[in-house]
């Protein structure tokens, strides 16, 4: 995957800091932002709602892309968001400087393709377990997704990280044990047991005082 430079965004540099600042930022439509890594600085910045929004929407979070601030640029990759427990919005984000000569660790995400013989056929059920995996390698080299075949897996069959196809420029630093997907035997319903009909009891009827106890 090669460095797209027409994927960019503009951030603007900030002072102020803590919580009440963050919230008016927000209310402005902007993004807390901090940039850190490489031989600089780390840096608070802003970058607008709408355009992060875009970007995450458009490329994902595994998205390289161009950072332009205070007249300079840097290439980086988002390394962390911070969302709101409740409401889902973006409250900050963490971007990491990154180096287009050097190697650098990357959480891959995995694309399933196909559809599995046990899902088709027997009606099983594929499990996804594995989502991502951690891979090391340059940022040009780094594809958008891993892209993972299930259409072979019958029921009780399963593929694990040693099995993927990965360019031999990536380093996968999962476990190579690891299962990615597997097929599930369908749920088979037992039948509940027939109910068996009891005979009700005839209900005993309490009577008044007898006139013997009645005299006492």
């Amino acid at each position: 995957m090669s460095l797209d430079t027409s994927i960019f965004l503009e951030a603007k540099m900030r002072d102020e800091r803590g919580k009440n600042a963050s919230r008016r930022l927000r209310a402005k439509g902007l993004i807390p932002v901090t940039v850190y890594g490489g031989s600089e600085e780390a840096v608070s910045t802003t970058i607008g709602q709408r355009e992060f929004a875009a970007l995450l929407r458009n490329y994902g979070r595994n998205k390289i892309f161009t950072l332009k601030y205070d007249g300079a640029s840097s290439t980086v990759k988002i390394a962390a968001l911070q969302l709101d427990p409740v409401k889902g919005s973006l409250l900050h984000a963490d971007l990491m400087r990154i180096s287009l000569t050097e190697k650098t660790t990357f959480e891959l995400p995995i694309k399933i393709i196909g559809e599995a013989v046990g899902v088709k056929s027997f009606e099983g059920v594929l499990d996804v377990v594995t989502k991502s995996l951690e891979v090391r390698c340059l940022p040009t080299d780094l594809p958008e997704a891993i892209e993972v075949d299930v259409t072979a897996l019958g029921i009780g069959d399963h593929l694990s990280v040693k099995d993927l196809q990965v360019s031999d420029k990536i380093e996968v630093l999962t476990d190579p044990e690891k299962t990615v997907a597997t097929v599930i035997a369908p749920r088979i319903e037992e039948e509940a047991p027939p109910v068996e009909e009891v005979a009700a009891e005839p209900e005993v009827i309490k009577k008044g005082k007898t006139e013997e106890q009645a005299s006492e």
